[in-house]
């Protein structure tokens, strides 16, 4: 059987209540197409490069912490499973996991309605984490801190990759918060 495009063609056309009608439902259809694929692709990056940054010190963490793990590439971890692995590993993990479950939330909004953006909520999350807030405050004296909602995801995200790494090697930054911590506790 030989199928004649142009009868098809035409019959759509006709299906679709004339050229006119058929040309104005392909440019709302074209626009919506459009208005998914015109995203901000820099703040696409810069979410992406922020979760995939801080998954890399999560996974160096749980190596770390357990060296005889074996293939994690072979065992697909997802991103919240292996900060489930590590998360009770100290205080300090359990801390940052407020603002990394944020950060995963925002990256699989992103995934599932490709919409790259930071609310304010986002932002209060990851400063609600103590130790970050104090810290980039006192690091951005005499000035303050960006309050740009993407400024502050992309700190927060610097912030536990350094924590973790930290963490991760036993002669780090990481000695120097559990010191400072302990002087704290021991003043109140």
């Amino acid at each position: 059987m030989d199928i004649d495009n142009r009868d098809i063609a035409k019959r759509v056309i006709q299906l679709s209540g004339g050229k006119q009608k058929l040309n104005d439902e392909m440019d709302q259809k074209l626009a919506q197409i459009n208005e998914k694929w015109d995203q901000d692709v820099g703040a696409i990056g810069r979410i992406l490069r922020a979760h995939l940054f801080v998954e890399y010190f999560i996974t160096e963490c749980l190596v770390a912490f357990n060296p005889a793990l074996g293939d994690l590439e072979k065992a697909r971890l997802s991103f919240a499973q292996k900060l489930g692995l590590i998360e009770d590993y100290s205080p300090e993990i359990q801390e940052l996991a407020v603002g990394i479950r944020r950060l995963n939330r925002i990256r699989n909004q992103l995934a599932h309605k490709l919409e790259a953006t930071v609310t304010s909520q986002d932002k209060e999350s990851f400063l609600s984490v103590k130790t970050f807030r104090a810290l980039r405050e006192e690091l951005a004296k005499p000035g303050t801190p960006s309050d740009n909602s993407m400024d502050v995801l992309e700190d927060f995200a610097k912030h536990v990759g350094s924590r973790l790494n930290s963490l991760s090697d036993p002669d780090s930054l990481a000695k120097r918060f559990q010191q400072a911590l302990r002087e704290s506790e021991q003043r109140t």
